[in-house]
């Protein structure tokens, strides 16, 4: 269900990207990659820099601007990529099919040789994941569905209106947001080629956005969600909430600001085993255990506008945080929300501490 969830918030996050007004001009196209994979700690002796290699096939949407987002963002391509990675160590690694959307831009579409940004997220299936009896070298990857942060710099050389050739570097994160342990997440950098197709070339006239007024007003925004999470390898699904109350304001055409406070709430079960890991790594007898699971944090961030959709960054310091199992006294969210009414938006953020992810929220929200 929590699947499903999130493939529909997905899809209403870019339905508004893939149908303008005017009918749009499609390009596709494909990459070949190669590259390794970063052994970024001790316990995973497996994930070494192999001779990992991919393929990838996308369908982008070459916006025209008949959205005022679009010209902000000096005509983005919109898309969705599919991709296969062979890591080249079969029996404890495997291979990965990922479907990920993106966001393509650039800072000049006039010249035929660009420099372009590829960002985006998706969902990613692992043929090989963490058993504790069969598997237990793989420490990375725990769960066969887990998610994508992608990122991509490519520069674009046209060979005509109609082809054009790309030089490519990437970075590709794959975690299940500590919906599965072990949860240390794949990690690596790739370099490849490739070729862009438009079957049907338009001209398009690059105009700059001439508006200059913005909403000024400060809003108050109400957050309420739900996440799913291990505490132990193999262990059972435990329940999270998390509520939030912040102000916004507008400060730009990209972005608003955001002030607030952050309220979480871990079920009972998973604080006492989470305690006890702690307990017994640093020799504590488990009398000491509290089931406190509340934690309350002071927020600050800001959300990048792209028309009813907006991406979240958030920093939030915790002024009530019983447990000690948690070293930091701090944690970053990003994430998405979608407007679907003026007032109303779905809501899906990652809360992390550092480079360990928590939890994945799915929740609702209200604007005023």
């Amino acid at each position: 269900m929590r699947y499903l969830l999130t493939i529909v918030i997905a899809a209403l996050f870019f339905n508004q990207n893939l149908f303008a007004q005017q009918k749009p001009s499609w390009s596709f196209g494909v990459n070949t990659h190669y590259g390794g994979v970063l052994r970024y700690k001790e316990d995973m002796p497996k994930l070494q820099m192999s001779n990992l290699y991919g393929l990838e096939l996308y369908a982008a949407k070459i916006t025209n601007g008949n959205r005022r987002w679009e010209k902000l963002f000096n005509y983005p391509h919109v898309g969705f990529a599919a991709s296969y990675f062979n890591y080249g160590l079969p029996q404890e690694l495997g291979s990965v099919y990922s479907l990920a959307s993106y966001l393509d831009v650039t800072t000049n579409n006039h010249r035929k040789n660009q420099w372009r940004l590829n960002i985006g997220t998706g969902f990613v299936y692992s043929t090989r994941t963490f058993e504790a009896s069969t598997n237990p070298e793989n420490k990375a990857i725990s769960s066969k569905i887990s998610y994508v942060l992608r990122g991509t710099v490519h520069h674009e050389i046209k060979i005509s209106d109609q082809y054009y050739f790309n030089i490519n570097l990437a970075f590709r994160h794959y975690s299940n947001g500590k919906l599965n342990m072990p949860n240390n997440g794949m990690n690596f950098p790739i370099a490849g080629i490739g070729l862009r197709y438009v079957p049907n070339p338009q001209k398009i006239r690059f105009e700059k956005d001439t508006l200059k007024s913005i909403d000024r007003k400060w809003h108050i925004n109400i957050f309420g969600g739900t996440a799913w999470r291990e505490v132990l390898r193999e262990d059972t699904k435990h329940k999270a909430y998390s509520a939030s109350l912040y102000t916004s304001r507008q400060i730009t055409k990209y972005n608003t600001i955001l002030l607030g406070m952050d309220g979480f709430l871990y079920s009972d079960e998973s604080v006492k085993k989470s305690w006890a890991v702690y307990n017994e790594q640093h020799g504590i007898a488990e009398s000491t255990l509290e089931d406190d699971g509340r934690q309350l944090a002071l927020t600050v961030g800001s959300e990048l506008m792209l028309g009813k959709m907006m991406v979240i960054l958030q920093g939030g310091f915790y002024v009530y945080k019983p447990q000690d199992y948690y070293a930091s006294s701090w944690y970053q969210r990003y994430g998405f929300k979608y407007k679907l009414a003026p007032n109303f938006f779905p809501q899906v953020t990652l809360k992390a501490h550092s480079r360990t992810a928590d939890m994945v929220e799915f929740g609702l929200g209200l604007s005023i």
